[in-house]
């Protein structure tokens, strides 16, 4: 399912797909069975989507334990990102959060917008196609301050002086609020057009050319800069502040779609939800771990729904539900049930009743599945 986000890019998914541009965005293209756009799956009975071929069948797909740990639901989703503009600045709940904040919001608002969409926690790892800047954690506050002088406007001087408990909980609805102010936004955009391209002010600078006027970009002022090369990956768990800047990524996450902004976005922003629901202390990124060799690498995390194999040669994959994205080149996908050519861009799902997968691939193909 392809995603028209304002944030996409025109051209990368389309080529990735082999499909005709439009001119117009394609921000992200999904590939599992979230109940918003899940993916149809073509078999000898014909086209369904995954969501009710998973919710009719959970032990054929997910195997016994899986489908009494997870229920009759594909615990992962598998997305490809290409970004021409900053997402916004978000965060994610704890599986316990948002499983309070779903059942709260169900029993009702009072007419407010539902903030938690679904009971589920959405870990996520996005995995570098081509380079990608990101932003994902607090950074050092010394190193904030820093920035902030530099600024030396009366607004940058308030947001410094609300570091002094050592945390952005202070920091993040005094920028959002005003102190952020039009002089100081002003010597961002001015600082930050002339700083290393790697720097914070850089990075912070460069949002604010495709949000004139967003507060927004003073927090991504106090987050860290991660530059990802091709493979690189980096972790981003509950409570971590972050932004996906540019580039063209391949992300795994639970499958969920809880998100809670603070700035960056013409989307609705809420404050103390968000500052209910972060970490905003300083901490360094997460990076998942990175294992094998011979033509694959794995990459796991703390998550317990995911977890992300890439092949470049060859792979045997045990049982549990898959799913085959040829990322670049074709793959050739084997289990005891068969074997399926997939061309660049093409996917399969591969359920656990399958058994073991064996995937050969003539450039990189990804394989989504449980740890």
């Amino acid at each position: 399912m392809l995603r028209d986000y304002a944030w996409g890019t025109t051209r990368d998914i389309p080529d990735l797909l082999g499909i005709r541009p439009t001119g117009a965005p394609v921000a992200e293209a999904w590939w599992g069975a979230h109940a918003s756009a899940p993916s149809r799956v073509h078999s000898h009975d014909g086209p369904a989507p995954l969501s009710s071929i998973v919710a009719h069948q959970p032990e054929h797909c997910l195997g016994v334990d899986g489908a009494a740990r997870w229920g009759a639901r594909l615990p992962f989703l598998l997305k490809v990102l290409a970004i021409d503009k900053p997402l916004s600045i978000q965060v994610h709940p704890t599986l316990e959060q948002a499983r309070v904040g779903f059942e709260r919001e169900q029993r009702g608002t009072g007419g407010a917008k539902h903030q938690f969409l679904d009971p589920f926690h959405k870990p996520e790892m996005v995995v570098a196609i081509t380079p990608m800047t990101v932003l994902a954690g607090v950074r050092d506050l010394d190193l904030v301050r820093a920035d902030l002088d530099t600024l030396g406007t009366e607004g940058a001087a308030v947001l410094a002086a609300t570091l002094e408990r050592g945390d952005l909980h202070d920091y993040i609805p005094a920028a959002l609020a005003g102190a952020a102010d039009e002089r100081t936004l002003a010597r961002l955009a001015e600082i930050g057009d002339g700083a290393p391209a790697s720097s914070s002010l850089a990075v912070a600078a460069a949002a604010l050319r495709s949000f004139p006027g967003d507060a927004g970009a003073m927090v991504a002022l106090a987050l860290n800069v991660v530059e990802l090369e091709q493979g690189d990956a980096v972790f981003t768990d509950a409570g971590v502040l972050h932004s996906y800047q540019s580039g063209m990524g391949l992300e795994i996450m639970a499958n969920s779609d809880n998100v809670v902004r603070a700035g960056l976005t013409p989307k609705e922003i809420d404050v103390p939800l968000l500052l209910e629901l972060s970490d905003t202390t300083p901490g360094l990124p997460s990076r998942p771990v990175r294992e094998g060799g011979d033509g694959r690498v794995d990459l796991t995390t703390s998550a317990e729904e995911f977890a992300l194999t890439l092949v470049s040669a060859s792979a045997t994959i045990p049982a549990g539900p898959r799913i085959v994205l040829a990322v670049r080149g074709g793959a050739q996908v084997t289990t005891g049930a068969g074997s399926l050519t997939l061309a660049q861009g093409q996917a399969a799902f591969v359920p656990h009743a399958d058994g073991d997968l064996e995937v050969v691939s003539s450039g990189v193909a990804a394989v989504a599945r449980v740890p």
